[in-house]
């Protein structure tokens, strides 16, 4: 079953979501699911792909972005990403972005902070995820 997943955050901080991010990184490597990361746009891809590798000096999260010929469980990609580019596997993705997430994925998870626009994109996407059949869960942190 399909499901949505959206994780509300107390802060107005979009770069607040990115710890958040890494922890469920390292959940999704724990049970080995792959991930993609869709970004705003290139320039957040690149600055979350060096954030990744500094998260925390015990912890290792491979990961590429997804115009690197290399392959990874972690893919991070952003909404202009060419389809080619993009990872073949269909179990999970996280939406950065303001666009919807693929619809082949099983697994939809959207991070939310306390942003005016942030939080109507959100709306936006849950009622269309829901529409769409998801199984919703809305988890406030």
């Amino acid at each position: 079953m399909s499901r949505a997943d959206f994780y509300q955050l107390k802060s107005n901080d979009p770069a607040s979501r990115y710890p958040l991010l890494c922890r469920l990184l390292e959940k999704c490597l724990g049970v080995g699911q792959q991930v993609y990361i869709i970004c705003r746009d290139e320039a957040e891809a690149l600055h979350l792909n060096q954030y990744i590798w500094a998260f925390k000096p015990d912890s290792f999260i491979p990961h590429i972005c997804a115009h690197e010929e290399a392959q990874a469980i972690v893919v991070l990609g952003h909404t202009s990403t060419p389809a080619a580019a993009q990872p073949h596997h269909h179990e999970i993705c996280i939406n950065l972005s303001q666009a919807l997430a693929p619809e082949k994925f099983d697994r939809i998870i959207e991070l939310v902070v306390q942003e005016t626009e942030m939080l109507q994109t959100a709306r936006d996407h849950y009622a269309k995820y829901n529409e769409l059949g998801r199984t919703m869960q809305y988890h406030k942190l």
